[in-house]
């Protein structure tokens, strides 16, 4: 349980620990990884957002944006125009978390990279900002978010309701952005404190794909600048916002576990430790997917003459990707697949291979996926659900006509920390996602600008490139 403080308590509290860190937290002493691991997902950031902010899900926002002009220097996504931070990071944002295929932090059950690259990308843009100070940013927005989210207990949380990449993400996104903005630590403290106040994302976009889950990171990143921005001109906020008797952790878990909130802070990064999807569906069924795949390339495996598919999960994932089970064998829109476990086993034993392109209605429909589903049952395997939320384990067990029994079971998905995407496989995903949306050249000066960050003097180049880019209004 979180630790009672007294108002005239002057231990430092988590918000005033956390803003320590991030104030002072400085490039030249980041490890090579870390600076490796911004750059990696800044690649993987960009293409989700430039193919996302076509997407359906991401029009409100975009004419909301028209409707009531802001002026500024930031990108919107899609638009020739520049426009202010708040609307590039709330478009922006939603887009980047609008496909199922962002960063996940497993630990916290958390997507990162979706609010803090919208919020530090829209400042840098703003401000004249370099490489350097972006990647001090992001390391400290994922720290932050990851840390918070962990500490909720992402089974707690998630039973309540909450959705932590809403939840947490403002936090992240508020650190990153007051990194940007050269607040000192207890502006920073007071920073996290007042988003701790914003915080909002609920679950029940599970009963119907309801685009509002994609907004939660939109507006975490928005959020996060504005929480920033208040403390940089005066703003109060509880010092006790995350730990207090009736703060962040009590409101958003009641159980939540402080033990590790520390340990290895500014030491131990968070981004080292957070995960690549590899695949467009919630994280749950990432290893669940490399299990299906390991079985569809048997050669002893005739799909046509599957009888039974058992899934082996935690139980984490039984609300969220397994359950009502009927619902989940029939699919309606592209965020019901991507929540789905038998959508996502079909897909994988039908086509050997699980693509964004292939979430649509026709395959929904198609007769073999169809069937597939309907053999598809999930069940909870307790020595799996011991390993949670460090690892999320899954094992699938296919029966054939002829009675036998084949089994795979994945530890670590890839993409996780440690069954990494290499730098070659980041960018082939990169190029997977943006194909038929971005131009090869424009793209391609896309991904030196990223390859190079910690180079660039400001975000001018990029903003220039992404010009290039432009949606019809």
């Amino acid at each position: 349980m979180a630790q009672t403080f007294q108002p005239n308590d002057i231990r430092p509290t988590c918000s005033e620990t956390l803003g320590s860190f991030a104030a002072n937290l400085r490039y030249e002493a980041l490890p090579a990884a870390a600076i490796e691991r911004v750059k990696h997902f800044f690649i993987d950031y960009l293409a989700i957002a430039l193919r996302a902010s076509t997407l359906d899900s991401s029009q409100p926002v975009r004419a909301l944006a028209r409707v009531y002009p802001i002026p500024g220097r930031a990108t919107l996504l899609g638009r020739p125009e520049p426009v202010s931070p708040y609307w590039a990071a709330l478009a922006n944002g939603q887009a980047a978390h609008s496909m199922e295929l962002d960063d996940t932090f497993l630990e916290g059950s958390i997507h990162t990279e979706s609010s803090v690259f919208s919020a530090c990308m829209a400042l840098a843009e703003e401000h004249g900002l370099g490489g350097q100070r972006f990647v001090e940013a992001a390391v400290v927005g994922f720290d932050v978010a990851c840390r918070v989210s962990r500490a909720l207990q992402p089974a707690v949380t998630n039973a309540r309701g909450f959705h932590p990449t809403g939840t947490c993400g403002v936090l992240g996104a508020a650190a990153a952005a007051g990194k940007l903005l050269g607040l000192d630590a207890p502006r920073m403290a007071v920073a996290i404190g007042v988003a701790c106040s914003q915080a909002s994302g609920l679950l029940e976009y599970v009963t119907n794909g309801a685009w509002t889950k994609r907004f939660h990171a939109g507006w975490a990143a928005h959020a996060g600048l504005m929480a920033a921005g208040l403390a940089q001109h005066g703003m109060t906020a509880p010092r006790t916002a995350i730990e207090g008797r009736f703060g962040f952790l009590q409101a958003y878990s009641g159980e939540p576990k402080l033990d590790r909130f520390e340990a290895g802070l500014g030491e131990t990064y968070m981004i080292l430790q957070t995960a690549m999807k590899y695949y467009p569906c919630n994280y749950y069924i990432q290893a669940i997917n490399d299990s299906v795949l390991q079985l569809a390339a048997r050669d002893d495996l005739p799909v046509d003459q599957i009888v039974r598919i058992v899934v082996y999960t935690v139980q984490a994932a039984m609300p969220l990707v397994c359950e009502p089970l009927e619902h989940k064998r029939h699919p309606q829109v592209m965020i019901d697949a991507q929540f789905s476990v038998p959508f996502n086993v079909a897909l994988g034993l039908c086509k050997k291979c699980v693509v964004f392109t292939d979430f649509t209605a026709q395959t929904f429909a198609a007769p073999e996926v169809c069937r597939l589903m309907n053999l598809t049952t999930c069940a909870v395997d307790p020595a799996l659900d011991a390993q949670y939320p460090a690892n999320w384990p899954a094992r699938v067990e296919i029966t054939l006509k002829d009675g036998r029994t084949l089994a795979a079971e994945t530890t670590h998905a890839k993409g996780d920390p440690r069954n990494p995407l290499t730098e070659d496989q980041v960018i082939e995903k990169h190029r997977s996602i943006v194909a038929g949306v971005v131009e090869p050249r424009t793209d391609a000066r896309i991904l030196q600008f990223a390859q190079a960050l910690e180079q660039k003097p400001d975000f001018r180049e990029l903003t220039e490139v992404l010009k290039g880019f432009v949606l019809p209004a």
